[in-house]
């Protein structure tokens, strides 16, 4: 006969009291679940009572700061004991107090609101778009009037492009130049001979070593000497360098007198300096009072040497003084120069009454971008043409031929295939050349156990 197993017999057999008695395994998981936090507040606790922050910190200090890691109170300077204590702009401050961004702006924002620590090896100056737009979404000033667009949200939505190209705005400069003709193949250049130029002949970065093809040895400055190499400014092996970032202006000696001569006597080798017309004047007089010392011979011109002027006999010839003859050919020297040499480039005014002429000042813009940064020599792998296109067809003296915004949102762009985009990269809230002078009191901890104890400030 079968056997008769049923629910209520099988249940009969279970210890309803299990959970009564201790196993190892339940043993060794309460022990466990009350040692570890233990052991977590053991471990936190000390380093509290060692003065040591770093296991309550947000994160790793970026670079600028690293040093501060165990010195946490330098920064988060609190009056009354608390656990969270946030940084203050007077913390800030003390090491480095940077001026405002403009002396009209309603609103100063928090250090700490815009530069965002406890992010690891970041750089600080790389703030948010939203740090600039809680202002410059609806710019509002003092005053209540700006001189700035009001409303900018971010460099690839709504922002305008730059001043230099609003309400047709033209270069102010007064020096004739014309890009196409010299940018044209088979050009002539020095000893008559076709040349090709390229923009690095006229426009280079101030630390720029390599030798200007088209300057002259021969150019003299007002001195009357050579011109002087340009400075080289050493370049910071982990910085931006200053010296490369901006182009210089072009100078007549390094880009144009291999070319454009500035000789004024057919018997004078020598050229006649590229400065002030009294410099010039005092050149000229003082070159033709030489050769004329040296040739007196000179001083008596045959009729052929005379001048001939329509419906008036020619005279048998004439005898100068020294003095008669300068005076003269330094006139015909000036005509040349005032009236064709210098006058292709330059703006000159020539008044009868006057002894020499007005030269209009160049007028160069040093710094076309004034509320904003660049850098060259983060582009330098890139064609010239490619961002200045005009600059190969160009006629118009006036033509402003720097790149328009839409060229620069072609790299810069969000997204992991372009370049950094955020209002930062071209512009800075701070003008540090205005920053105002601290007096440094922080002590590294490091360094502070080798100070004198009268001199150690302790922060």
């Amino acid at each position: 006969m079968p056997r008769v197993r049923t629910t209520k017999a099988l249940a009969q057999r279970i210890d309803l009291n299990y959970f009564k008695r201790p196993i190892p395994m339940r043993r060794a998981r309460f022990w466990l679940c009350a040692l570890i936090p233990l052991a977590g507040l053991l471990w936190a606790g000390t380093h509290l009572a060692a003065g040591d922050y770093r296991p309550y910190s947000s994160g790793p200090l970026s670079k600028g700061h690293v040093l501060l890691t165990k010195d946490c109170v330098t920064c988060h300077a609190q009056d009354k004991p608390a656990f969270f204590v946030r940084t203050s702009d007077k913390a800030c401050m003390a090491c480095h107090d940077g001026p405002i961004h403009q002396a009209g702006q309603k609103f100063e924002p928090n250090c700490g609101s815009c530069h965002l620590e406890h992010r690891g090896g970041v750089r600080l100056i790389s703030t948010s778009n939203e740090s600039c737009s809680q202002c410059h979404a609806s710019l509002q000033t003092k005053t209540g009037s700006t001189n700035y667009v009001h409303t900018i949200n971010s460099l690839n939505t709504d922002h305008p492009d730059m001043a230099v190209f609003r309400n047709n705005r033209k270069d102010p400069s007064s020096i004739k130049f014309n890009h196409y003709v010299h940018m044209k193949k088979n050009l002539l250049g020095p000893k008559n001979l076709a040349v090709q130029m390229v923009c690095a002949d006229c426009h280079r970065a101030p630390a720029t070593k390599a030798a200007w093809p088209y300057g002259s040895t021969e150019a003299v400055s007002a001195a009357g000497v050579a011109p002087a190499p340009a400075q080289v400014i050493k370049a910071d092996l982990y910085a931006p360098d200053p010296a490369r970032a901006l182009m210089t202006l072009p100078k007549f000696t390094e880009s144009c007198s291999a070319c454009h001569l500035l000789q004024f006597d057919k018997n004078i080798p020598e050229q006649a300096p590229h400065d002030k017309p009294e410099v010039v004047h005092a050149f000229v007089v003082k070159k033709l009072e030489a050769y004329i010392a040296a040739h007196p011979a000179e001083l008596r011109e045959g009729s052929e040497d005379v001048q001939r002027l329509p419906g008036r006999p020619v005279a048998g010839g004439r005898t100068l003084t020294a003095a008669q003859w300068v005076v003269e050919h330094t006139k015909q020297a000036e005509l040349l120069l005032w009236g064709k040499t210098c006058r292709q480039c330059h703006a000159i005014t020539i008044t009868e009454n006057e002894p020499l002429p007005k030269v209009a000042a160049a007028n160069y813009t040093l710094h076309w971008f004034p509320q904003a940064r660049f850098d060259h020599d983060a582009h330098r792998g890139f064609a010239c043409a490619s961002c200045h296109e005009k600059a190969l067809t160009s006629k118009d003296t006036a033509e402003i031929l720097l790149p328009r915004l839409d060229t620069c949102k072609t790299c810069h762009a969000p997204g992991a295939n372009h370049a950094e985009s955020r209002c930062f990269e071209c512009h800075a809230y701070h003008d540090w050349s205005k920053r105002k002078e601290i007096t440094p009191t922080f002590v590294p901890s490091v360094l502070r156990a080798n100070l004198p104890q009268s001199s150690n400030p302790g922060q």
